[in-house]
């Protein structure tokens, strides 16, 4: 593991006989002389400001230790042939070190590629090396192992010359985010997350990088990153905390940044846009937390928040129920009053030929049906204008506020974020439904659990979480059925807009958008949020 040493400083170190010298020693004749590794000091992006990482200056700066590695490729003459070297350091607690190269094969004349960290398959393209920022986790306050132990990465280049030494000059492709944090309470801290406001995905997860260039192309990207702590706490309210997170370079707009305790309770702040450039470290310094409200009501209407990255509240209860486990009323997509409050039916039929939809929902009594023509409508007509206006939502118009429908973005979050539970009865209720929870971990969102049993132990019907119920049996399908609308037009077709569906079968729950089988004019229950 890399160590970090909060200091300016120059990183050399050497490397011992590798596991492709017979490979290596082919290609030429050996080199001779000294071989060095350096690697540039992260330097802040606003150095007036400087930060209390050191006392020595505004850098940040890393030694390698003992027995760790780099990869190497020979990339001419030849190329694809991936060596492993083993550092050993020396003097200055192997901040400066030179050593003998003769014994790690190098050939006079030959060009070199090496990267850090060491990958452990044996790569044989030297512009595909794996990079992936997800999973870090800071150890102690103010600790910067994490990121030496891992996320730093860097290339070097260098071409053996026929006189003198070599040196492998690394740069980095990461950036640091050092975050000091006034924490507003005393508790044990779990985890920070940065997230986009807009929930445009900025931050890069994982990527692809040639080490003869550096160049870095992105294969995974995400609207948020977290980074986990462990053993770090604050003793009393208002403490400082100072915590470090690699990411690969971006241009990001107003973040939001959420800190959650080991019991689950969670803070919020907002921090400005910055371009990100490599190689550069940047302080944030944050101590505007606000608490995390996750349950509250918004004109007369209770919510749940489920740390969802947008922010958003999600009712407990569908528009039109009298109670959670009630469906509501049914709508077609932009009107506001369901046809049970125009003396039709509300009870849901099924038509192989029209598809779902209830009773007295037809294209002729439809708003905006235009001469009960399927093709064409007297609003939202073309695809330009894909978004309800606010006198066209039923949440809106029902409840006030800052209810509304969710858009289709909304709901995917909802669904890809979230645990979802399928129960046969819902706290003895006899309905049945999901269960949605607030995802406590990473690796549990989007997950779909078949049975309360099967939902991780620190869990509870005491979480923050929404019940959203099935409906009726159909016994065509052999399952239970609803579709919630969203306030999203197709990007396809102005005859349809977008859904959530959900389907449950026994052990077979499913929860999936649709765009094309959702005719406007038919019914669907509407879930709200509000801002």
């Amino acid at each position: 593991m890399r160590k970090a040493i909060l200091m300016s400083c120059v990183v050399a170190a050497m490397m011992a006989s590798c596991s492709s010298d017979e490979e290596l020693s082919n290609l030429g004749e050996k080199f001779n002389g000294n071989v060095t590794l350096t690697a540039e000091p992260y330097t802040f992006d606003d150095v007036d400001t400087r930060t209390t990482l050191s006392n020595t200056g505004s850098k940040i700066a890393f030694a390698w230790d003992d027995d760790e590695a780099i990869g190497i490729f020979p990339i001419a003459p030849t190329t694809n042939i991936q060596a492993k070297q083993v550092l050993k350091s020396g003097s200055g607690n192997g901040t400066t070190s030179s050593f003998d190269g003769a014994g790690w094969a190098l050939m006079y004349g030959n060009t070199y590629a090496a990267y850090y960290p060491f990958q452990q398959k044996e790569y044989e393209d030297y512009t595909k090396i794996p990079i992936d920022m997800t999973g870090q986790t800071q150890n102690g306050d103010n600790s910067l192992a994490h990121i030496g132990a891992g996320y730093d990465y860097m290339y070097a280049t260098t071409s053996v010359p026929t006189k003198g030494n070599v040196n492998f000059d690394f740069k980095h492709v990461t950036s640091i985010l050092v975050l000091e944090l006034t924490m507003p309470d005393e508790a044990a801290w779990k985890s920070v997350t940065l997230a986009s406001k807009d929930e445009s995905k900025v931050f890069t997860t994982s990527a692809i990088m040639d080490v003869a260039t550096g160049t870095v192309t992105s294969t995974a990207t995400s609207s948020e990153v977290t980074l986990s702590l462990n053993n770090i706490s604050t003793t009393a309210a208002n403490k400082t905390l100072t915590l470090y997170l690699a990411v690969l370079p971006t241009t990001t707009g107003e973040l939001t940044l959420t800190a959650k305790t080991s019991a689950n309770k969670s803070y919020t702040a907002t921090i400005a846009g910055k371009t990100l450039v490599v190689g550069k470290a940047y302080r944030y310094v944050e101590d505007e937390f606000v608490a995390i409200q996750t349950t509250g009501t918004e004109n007369g209407h209770a919510w749940v928040d489920l740390g969802l990255p947008s922010g958003l509240k999600w009712a407990t209860m569908n528009v039109g129920a009298s109670s959670v486990t009630d469906n509501g009323k049914y709508y077609a997509w932009g009107e506001t009053k369901a046809y049970g409050e125009e003396d039709k039916t509300n009870e849901r039929n099924y038509n192989y030929t029209g598809g779902y939809t209830k009773g007295g929902y037809t294209l002729n009594t439809y708003k905006w049906s235009n001469d009960n023509n399927v093709n064409s409508f007297s609003k939202y007509t073309t695809l330009t204008k894909r978004k309800l206006d606010p006198e066209d939502d039923a949440a809106t118009q029902n409840w006030g506020g800052t209810w509304r429908m969710p858009s289709f973005g909304e709901m995917q979050q909802l669904r890809n974020n979230c645990i979802w539970v399928y129960v046969t009865s819902y706290k003895g209720m006899d309905v049945r439904g999901f269960i949605v929870f607030a995802a406590k971990e990473s690796d549990y969102r989007g997950s779909f659990l078949v049975d309360i049993s099967s939902l991780p132990e620190e869990y509870s019907l005491d979480d923050p979480h929404i019940f959203i119920p099935y409906g009726d049996y159909d016994s065509s399908l052999g399952a239970c059925l609803n579709w919630y609308w969203t306030s999203t037009l197709s990007d396809r077709s102005s005859q349809n807009a977008m859904q959530l569906i959900l389907q449950g079968k026994i052990n077979k729950p499913k929860v999936y958008e649709d765009q094309m089988l959702s005719r406007r004019y038919t019914g669907c229950l509407v879930r709200a949020v509000c801002e």
